[in-house]
């Protein structure tokens, strides 16, 4: 069935929830239970305060709200609480009875405070200047193993990766406070908090850590200081959003797996301010402390009814959070399924109802008749016999008894029976049991009343039970009444998973619309809340071990929590997003259909509708990638607002400021730039606008999909057109502000100080400050400067406005200012690949790289690996001037040094320092496989097995985390290069780079090389992950290594076999060997004719029948290769085939995939696809053959591998070389299976991230062997000897199995053995790089910021790009061009080279002279080349060669590409 969503095409969802009311009716019934959980809510009574028993009888909480004195500007809290207090009544003024009377000041979310009062004190407040309202407080009552994966969130993939599990985020939790020590709440793997955190911990000792890093406690008149959990609700939510990975949870041994919150490496906060009642005051003083603590999120399991936002204290506290930056999550309520029953209805609030999810504690009621009725129930006894017993109504005679309250069975002989009980009455449901057991009943069934429909809930009874629907409730009192003697049993089935209808909204979920704002639909979203497994303060069954209880509870408490964690994600993916962009993104991308494919249904299995839905289901992947925002301001609520007809005061109580609606112009609610419509429609047309942000792709354009029946819809434009993303300013958030604009992190170059060179950093540091603002106070100057660079270039980062750079522009000494950029991160076998092997050829020769230190600019790494090992290491070099900020034992002779610098990233996301530990897992596979100490019997999932080994395994290690999670800032990475330069180490590996091709004068990480090598040290440089297109290039700069992507001979086999006896070939890490071998039905993903089906991202199988079956689906898309496993596992799939686009050939890669798969090259994918269409029952396996070695067309050049030409520089020939990037084998932080061994681990991934340390393992080698070699001639060496042929010895192919051109190979696939002893290198001094500098055109400022020292063009001899003594040659060819050579001979001293040369078609070139000779070491010899066109036409745009010197012992390659002109 087709999927006719309103939606934005091609490829990203909107939906736009249109609540059109013709009829505008709002019910006003009340929903007559809220039931939760076996809890019961007490009334809580303030405990006895200072005051005389006889006034404070008359006494009750007020929430007063006041002005600001005009003109007044308070910057201390003992001026504000002073202007408070003037308010008191006079008789308190100069009393003990004052500080009595005044409860709480609120500083941050309210402008007002809470006190004792009369009635009568009240009255008289009124009429002081300043005072704007007072009201007596209310009571608010308060309204996971599996949700994290029916969610699609899974460990070590797709959005719970990519957001780094929330780390950095700080989640705060307003409910009845914590349980400690439950390892839910264990600081594993989470790092420090924040430098921002200002929060305190009020528990003793040790109970709070870097996950609980606060929690304090609000509840007035409690005694315990303390915010321990006494209830449960508190523990649960708080796991709920946040809590950590706890293995084996379960509960009465049910819903067995890990237990995680949404967002497991956030921190947590807990604010305690329920106790049988969560009073007003206090929730508003726990608000104003977190806004002050530095919170990201608030979560709010609680709620009242509606009211207007000016009266609802939590809607006036949440609008100060997201004033100040802070994301607001609050349940919808639990009075549903009546309408206009909600609760938290302000727009700046997300309100998130109940959904299930796809999971039931199956307990089936098998009737007399044979009928068997499904159920619910945690409590499974294994020992309840499945024999029947006599089954009896009390309802039939006594309609009180129908619902088993206390006492209601005395006159009903329920002994030995099976007892049918009806849900309500305000009587928990556990409860009934617990009357049932005391009367003396074996069993129970509570059956729904009408109003809850089908649904059902798994509650921890005393008894055996099963809770099932209203109707099947009606099926057994039918068969009751059909017999004389109706027997029941009930079955306990267990868990379990794969209920095809979820997520069906819950009957008790609250439902729209809004009553206090009918314009504004809500709520937003729904999300799991019923029957959610997570902490609990203690065992609910007799274990004496509760340290690791779990409960499972229902209610949109519960939903709740889980949209706060997911935001808690999204803000650390996304930090500089507001708390509207967030808002935005959850609900336009939220899911419509259930995992059927189907509307998601309600509590009577009918089409859910919109007041009960909101903008649908929540879909965090798709959240986190959502195309567009709707993005509200603050202030742009004001006129909202004043749309409402609310006064100028009822405003000033909400947004904290005068208001003067008469200045602001109104407008109706639904022109508030909300992601949803809710409009009331007449006979009169209306229109409204919308403001989207682009988020996205930078160049991208949209075109509108309405699907309204009944109605004309007309949108303009149609199309909507993107050229780039949203700027900073676009995007309002929680960043720092100054009085002139908003800071952000600038790069400055600056000259080195006239006629001295500072060579002291405090010195430097000064000067680099003397451009920072004039005013600053010098703490201020010291936390703006983020880093003061003293190698690598001439300038320094800092926090900075844009007013303020102005400033700076003009300042002696000042050349450039630029906004730092965010970079992404882009073996057993390969030494025997690439010809290493021990106690031979240049391994032995080189020692194994001995004495050679190698600087890994990356992720960070995980020290403990074997692979890091200082076994048999010498110490390192008396140069060696790093340090290690692990613990000293974790370093050692092979891991010298590690580093970790994020204060940019601090500065962007508010973190703090952390440890250079990886939680990726890149770095660590990037450090090993450039030298990684021996490790035998290693593999991955049992593949790929042999002794792993990284390609300089005696040389030492320097590890500078400059990348945290997905971003690696700029300005971090300068300051790793910058201190790895001083540190000392001999080779940098940089397995990193941005997609925009920018001058070298604006490429960070080509300034920084450039110093590097000045100083002797070789980079090398990932070429980028975005072929085969060509001009995808980064780091194209002539004195970078810049490195593809190859093959090696070596594939994990998983072959797909067809039900007509044909076999594909295909390649999978995940290798089962129970999997059989039996044919299997075989569906293609994609048979709808939906591409987005085709491409099995998250939700796209819905309505596909694809259980039990192989899926065939497509590459592509922006979805990751194991995400789409994931999908097809979570629809019910046994296995997957993936099979390449077009563009990505026959370039397969080896994944740990989450079922039984296999990835195939295109044209077996076309194949498959014509055999599924060919018949009508298609059948297919997959047969998986193990590690294959002997590949005859390795190395082939991979899909993914970026391609020249060079964009910033055509004359020169990139990428250099090509080297190992596919299915490599390297150590890796944790396990990939169930393996609690996680000290020997290891992962094959793919990538030039991994082809780069290849690379640098290599030059490490050749420095070892070679210590006087410049980085050039390092760098000719590895060129000049590459390989042009396979192991086939044929020409090197690309994913078309062709011929690769030489923009996808460079100088071709490295040898290492032929590179150790190359004859002949292209030798460039870094000056030599001046003029090639002036030859592009770049001016004197430009050429400085590159060379840190005054550079004038017009007194160099500037010289063309393919003058520059590199070791190939790329020539734009029109008229005859002639360009000279220099080669040194650093092979036998007497020697004689002859040129050969394999023209490019249509040119010829000539060589003088054609043989050139040597008397000695390091000689150098000039030769010229000169290239001219000949008669060839019709030939192409580009054409290649090479020229070789050729001599009885080398030879010395250097390929050419022409393009003509």
């Amino acid at each position: 069935m087709e999927n006719k969503r309103c939606q934005l095409l091609p490829n990203i969802a909107f939906v736009f929830a249109f609540a059109l009311i013709c009829t505008f009716d709002l019910y006003s019934a009340i929903a007559l239970e809220a039931e939760i959980s076996s809890d019961g809510l007490i009334d809580m009574e303030i405990g006895s305060l200072k005051t005389d028993a006889k006034v404070q009888k008359s006494l009750e909480t007020y929430i007063v709200h006041v002005n600001h004195p005009d003109g007044g500007v308070f910057s201390q809290s003992d001026d504000i609480k002073s202007w408070y207090h003037s308010f008191l009544p006079a008789s308190t003024a100069s009393s003990s009875d004052a500080s009595s009377r005044m409860i709480y000041t609120y500083q941050n979310v309210i402008s007002g405070f809470a006190a004792r009062l009369s009635p009568e004190e009240a009255k008289i407040m009124e009429k002081k200047k300043g005072f704007v309202s007072a009201r007596p407080q209310r009571v608010f009552p308060l309204h996971t193993t599996h949700s994290p994966n029916f969610l699609g969130l899974h460990q070590n993939l797709g959005f719970w990766r990519g957001s780094n599990y929330g780390k950095g985020v700080i989640v705060g939790i307003l409910d009845t406070g914590i349980t400690p020590n439950h390892p839910s709440f264990s600081d594993e793997g989470v790092p420090p908090p924040p430098a921002k955190w200002k929060g305190k911990c009020e528990f003793n000792g040790t109970a709070c850590n870097n996950k609980l890093i606060g929690a304090r406690n609000f509840v007035s008149g409690e005694t315990e200081p303390a915010p321990l959990d006494e209830e449960g609700h508190g523990t649960h939510t708080s796991s709920t959003a946040a809590g950590n990975f706890v293995e084996d949870a379960n509960l009465f041994g049910q819903a067995n797996g890990t237990a995680a919150g949404m967002a497991p490496l956030a921190h947590l906060a807990m604010y305690k301010v329920c106790s049988g009642g969560c009073y007003e005051s206090d929730i508003l003083a726990a608000m104003d402390a977190a806004v002050e603590d530095g919170v990201d999120v608030l979560s709010l399991s609680l709620g009242a009814p509606s009211l207007p936002f000016y009266d609802d204290g939590i809607a006036v506290g949440a609008f100060g959070a997201i004033q100040k930056g802070v994301f607001v999550s609050c349940s919808a309520g639990n009075s549903g399924p009546y309408n206009a029953s909600l609760s938290n209805e302000a727009p700046w609030i997300l309100t998130v109802g109940a959904s299930t999810i796809d999971r039931s504690i199956r307990a089936t009621a098998l009737l007399g008749n044979k009928d068997e009725i499904d159920g619910e129930s945690i409590f499974q006894p294994h020992d309840f016999p499945p024999t029947l017993l006599p089954l009896v109504y009390p309802g039939a005679n006594d309609e009180d008894a129908a619902l088993c309250g206390p006492g209601s069975l005395n006159n009903t002989d329920v002994k030995g029976k099976v007892v049918l009980c009806v849900r309500g009455g305000g009587i928990a449901r556990i409860e009934k049991g617990q009357t049932v057991k005391d009367a003396g009943g074996a069993a129970m069934i509570l059956m729904n009343e009408q109003p809850d429909g089908y649904s059902t809930l798994a509650d921890a009874h005393v008894l055996p039970a099963t809770h099932v629907g209203y109707q099947d409730g009606e099926l057994i009192k039918a068969y009751i009444n059909s017999t004389s003697s109706p027997t029941a049993t009930i079955l306990f089935r267990g868990t379990v998973i794969g209920v095809d209808y979820a997520p069906m909204v819950s009957s008790f979920s609250s439902r729209g619309p809004s009553w206090e704002s009918p314009g504004i639909l809500k709520p937003d979203i729904i999300g799991p809340g019923v029957s959610i497994l997570a902490a609990w303060p203690v065992s609910l069954d007799n274990t004496t071990v509760t340290k690791s209880p779990f409960n499972m509870i229902s209610g949109t408490s519960m939903s709740c929590p889980h949209l706060g964690g997911i935001a808690a994600l999204l803000k650390s993916v996304h930090p500089d997003w507001s708390p509207a962009a967030i808002k935005s993104a959850i609900m336009t991308s939220a899911d419509l259909l259930n995992l059927d494919g189907n509307p998601i249904l309600d509590e009577r299995f009918l089409p859910a509708d919109i007041f009960a839905t909101g903008a649908g289901h929540v879909n965090p992947s798709k959240a986190s990638d959502p195309g567009l925002v709707y993005d509200i301001k603050p202030d742009d609520y004001i006129p909202y607002l004043c749309g409402l007809g609310y006064t100028d005061r009822e405003i000033a109580i909400i947004v904290q400021q005068k208001v003067k609606c008469a200045e602001v112009s109104s407008i109706p609610e639904a022109q508030l730039n909300y992601p949803t419509f809710s409009i009331a429609i007449g006979s009169i047309e209306k229109a409204y606008t919308r403001t989207v942000t682009n988020v996205g792709e930078a160049a991208s354009s949209y075109t509108v999909y309405v699907d309204l029946p009944g109605f004309d819809v007309t949108v303009e434009p149609s199309t909507l057109v993107f050229s780039e993303l949203a700027k900073a300013s676009e995007l309002p958030s929680a960043v720092e502000k100054t009085e002139k604009g908003t800071l952000r992190t600038y790069i400055v170059h600056v000259k080195q100080p006239e006629g001295r060179v500072s060579t002291q950093s405090e010195e430097l540091k000064n000067y680099h400050q003397s451009f920072l603002p004039i005013g600053m106070t010098a703490s201020d100057n010291r936390q703006r400067l983020i880093y003061s660079y003293q190698h690598v270039i001439s300038g320094f980062a800092a926090r900075l406005t844009e007013e303020e750079v102005e400033a700076i522009k003009k300042k002696d000494g000042f050349v450039s200012a630029s906004p730092e950029r965010m970079l992404r991160l882009q073996t057993t076998h390969t030494p025997h690949f690439l010809g290493l092997h021990q106690e031979m050829g240049v391994w032995k020769e080189s020692n194994f790289g001995k004495g050679v230190i190698v600087g890994m600019l990356d992720s960070g790494v995980f020290p403990n690996h074997p692979s890091f090992s200082g076994e048999g290491m010498p110490p390192p070099p008396a140069k060696w001037k790093g340090k290690c900020e692990f613990n000293a034992s974790q370093c050692n002779n092979k891991l010298i040094g590690a580093r970790s610098f994020n204060i940019a990233a601090q500065a962007n996301k508010g973190g703090q320092g952390e440890p250079p530990l990886d939680d990726d897992g890149h770095g660590t596979h990037t450090a090993s496989t450039a030298a990684g100490g021996f490790v035998k019997n290693a593999d991955a999932l049992g593949n790929a097995k042999g002794t792993a080994v990284g390609m300089a395994p005696q040389a030492h290690l320097a590890i500078y985390k400059v990348c945290f999670g997905p971003d690696c800032p700029e300005t971090d990475i300068l300051a790793g290069l910058d201190a790895a330069v001083h540190d000392g180490v001999d080779v940098i590996s940089i397995s990193l780079g941005t997609d925009i091709p920018m001058p070298f004068y604006q490429d960070n990480i080509a300034i920084g090389s450039l110093a590097a090598i000045q100083k002797g040290i070789f980079v090398s440089c990932a070429a980028g992950n975005s072929g085969p297109f060509n001009t995808t290039l980064s780091n194209e700069a002539p004195w970078i290594l810049t490195v593809g992507a190859s093959t090696i001979d070596r594939s994990i086999r998983a072959t797909a076999k067809l039900g007509n006896g044909e076999q594909f070939d295909g390649e999978s890490l995940f290798q089962p060997g129970d999997f059989p071998p039996k044919l299997l039905p075989l569906i293609y993903a994609g048979s709808n004719g939906k591409p987005e089906s085709a491409l099995c991202g998250q939700g796209s199988l819905k309505g596909i029948d694809v259980k039990g079956k192989v899926v065939l689906c497509e590459r592509g898309g922006g979805i990751a290769r194991i995400a789409k496993g994931g999908e097809v596992k979570n629809a019910g799939g046994a296995a997957m085939i993936l099979m390449n686009p077009e563009s990505d050939g026959f370039s397969t890669e080896s994944d740990a995939h989450v079922l039984p798969a296999t990835h195939v090259s295109n044209a077996a994918g076309l194949k498959i696809k014509a055999y599924v269409s060919s018949t009508t029952t298609p059948m297919a396996t997959i047969l998986f053959k193990g590690t294959v070695i002997g590949d005859p067309l390795a190395p082939v050049v991979t899909s993914f591998s970026s391609r020249g030409p060079n964009s910033q520089s055509p004359g020169i020939l990139k990428p250099d070389i090509i080297g190992p990037g596919v299915n490599i084998l390297a150590a890796w932080p944790f396990p990939l299976d169930n393996n609690t061994n996680s000290e020997s681990t290891f992962n094959v991934i793919s990538g030039t991230s991994m082809s780069c340390p290849h690379l640098s393992g290599i030059a490490a080698l050749l420095k070892s062997s070679h210590p006087y070699w410049s980085p050039a001639a390092i760098k000719s060496a590895i060129m000049t000897s590459a390989d042009l042929l396979n192991d086939q010895g044929k020409p090197i192919l690309d994913q078309t199995l062709h011929p690769a051109d030489i923009f996808a190979t460079g100088a071709g696939h490295v040898n290492p053995q032929k590179a150790n002893d190359p004859g002949l290198v292209y030798d460039i001094q870094p000056d030599d790089y001046i003029p090639y500098l002036c030859g592009l055109g770049y001016t004197d400022e430009q050429i400085r910021i590159l060379a840190h020292r005054p550079i004038k063009c017009s007194e160099e001899s500037s010289i063309a790009e393919g003058q520059l003594n590199y070791p190939t040659f790329s020539v734009a060819l029109g008229p005859s061009q002639t360009f000279t050579r220099t080669v040194t001979n650093v092979g036998g001293a007497y020697s004689s080279y002859s040129v050969m040369v394999v023209a490019p078609q249509g040119v010829v070139v000539s060589v003088k002279p054609d043989k050139i000779y040597f008397s000695k070491v390091n000689q150098k010899v000039t030769y010229s080349v000169t290239f001219s066109r000949n008669s060839e036409k019709n030939i192409g745009e580009f054409t290649q060669g090479f020229l070789e010197w050729v001599s009885a012992k080398h030879r010395v390659r250097s390929v050419i590409s022409v393009k003509f002109q």
